[in-house]
């Protein structure tokens, strides 16, 4: 049985509150590395990329490939928390939380090239030649903070969406040589109501879903065309 953490004091509980609200439509900022990238060095903003951070080699050419392989999703370079995102974790909980939302992550990710009407890669169980290499890594999971949403409801409605980190990496399956690298950080999408601000691991879930509808329009993307990043606000409330 899950224990929830000990009641906070009330000046602490008024200041999330307050410290919510203010986050409340902001990007989450770049993390640190976590170590599971072969060049973050040459990562940088890109206006045509929705995510923190995007290096693509300038010969790739993703459109050639006929397969793609999404490997297990990486959990162990997990960055360390500071004490407020530890407030609703129990020890092991953030490896925990991982390693669910990885499967969940990997199973997203091959469901949005299985489903794609125009069927333009093949989703393989083993890379060869003609396959696209996906390599994906969960570096972050702070879950949403029920207990904090419960009192916010009350006062001005939900604060706190939870945080997710990713980083990932396109590989050739030929060469085995890297040829992009990704990285991005995300609060869980702000809404008026919502059964995922009760959920320990909702918005986290919902911002995995964005990230595999994103990194598929990256794998198709045309030279020049901008990816559209997920939105900060959403009106659903589940």
């Amino acid at each position: 049985m899950r224990h929830l953490p000990k009641p906070l004091s009330p000046s602490i509980c008024l200041s999330a509150l307050l410290c919510g609200a203010l986050m409340v439509g902001c990007r989450a900022k770049a993390l640190p590395d976590s170590g599971f990238l072969d060049q973050a060095q040459l990562l940088q903003a890109n206006k045509e990329i929705p995510f923190n951070a995007a290096w693509i080699k300038d010969d790739a050419n993703l459109l050639s490939y006929k397969k793609v392989y999404v490997a297990p999703v990486d959990t162990t370079h997990l960055l360390k928390l500071d004490w407020w995102q530890r407030a609703s974790l129990q020890p092991g909980d953030q490896q925990k939380w991982a390693d669910e939302l990885a499967d969940y992550f990997r199973d997203k990710m091959k469901a949005q090239f299985t489903d794609d009407d125009t069927n333009k890669y093949q989703v393989v169980d083993t890379p060869d030649d003609e396959t696209l290499i996906i390599e994906l890594a969960v570096v972050e999971v702070v879950p949403t903070k029920i207990w904090l949403n419960a009192i916010g409801y009350v006062v001005a409605g939900a604060v706190d969406q939870g945080e997710t980190g990713f980083e990932g990496r396109l590989r050739d399956g030929k060469t085995k040589a890297v040829i992009a690298e990704f990285k991005d950080h995300e609060y869980g999408q702000y809404d008026v109501v919502s059964v995922r601000d009760l959920e320990w691991a909702a918005h986290s879930r919902h911002t995995l879903q964005g990230w595999s509808d994103e990194l598929e329009e990256i794998c198709y993307r045309q030279p020049d065309q901008v990816v559209s990043g997920m939105s900060r606000v959403t009106l659903k409330p589940w």
